[in-house]
């Protein structure tokens, strides 16, 4: 079985019992509006980042659907979270209000926004395994994270590779094995990129981007003998 029912998996709890994701302090807005909103904002047809003089604000922008729309992202701290859902309406206003600071054109960004919708980011910490008998897991079931790295998908196609290879060739007898080598080759890179995420510098002041986007999970190590 391959658990890959994401952060509130259950099974997850099924194999190492209760465990739930901490919220961060940190709430998301997401938005969506028309490139020809945006007027003459700059940079609206590349992936772009304004961070702000604390990790708790920052806003991520990139073009979506052939360049017709832009993908807003941001983030704004808060005390606590109760509630469930991951599209809950937000207010534009109060976002506007969180970024009154930033750089005219970060300010831009948000005014061509009609409404934004809200959820909050949880995380959990890393993990020591993953698998238990013939039991394992996979993307968020495993290494949820928050997406200022926007690693989160990529991590689960990875997993999705290397627990492949592991498997391939493997008979009933053999799959806990296989889960082994599948860990043990994922599990370091992961927390890495977990860490890495939540504390929202990477790439900040100019960080090497080539033990992120130059890993090959086709070609990776899955024991000493392979």
């Amino acid at each position: 079985m391959i658990g890959a029912d994401g952060i509130h998996s259950a099974v997850r709890h099924s194999l190492f019992g209760e465990d739930h994701p901490r919220f961060t302090g940190l709430v998301s807005y997401r938005a969506v509006f028309p490139r020809e909103r945006g007027g003459n904002i700059p940079n609206l047809d590349s992936f772009t980042k304004w961070w702000g003089p604390t990790p708790e604000r920052q806003i991520v922008t990139f073009p979506l659907n052939l360049g017709s729309e832009i993908f807003v992202f941001a983030t704004t701290p808060q005390d606590d979270w109760a509630e469930e859902g991951w599209t809950l309406p937000g207010d534009i206003g109060e976002l506007r209000e969180a970024y009154a600071d930033f750089h005219p054109e970060a300010r831009a960004l948000l005014d061509a926004c009609e409404s934004v919708t809200r959820s909050a980011l949880h995380v959990r910490e890393p993990m020591q395994r993953w698998s238990k008998g013939r039991i394992t897991l996979l993307g968020d079931a495993a290494h949820p994270m928050v997406p200022f790295m926007a690693q989160g998908a990529c991590m689960a196609i990875e997993d999705a590779v290397v627990l492949a290879r592991a498997l391939s060739g493997t008979v009933p007898d053999t799959v806990s094995e296989a889960f082994k080598h599948y860990e043990a080759a994922r599990i370091p890179r992961t927390a890495r990129v977990q860490e890495g995420s939540l504390a929202n510098n990477w790439l900040k002041k100019g960080s090497n981007a080539d033990w992120v986007y130059g890993y090959d999970a086709w070609e990776t190590a899955l024991s000493e003998s392979t």
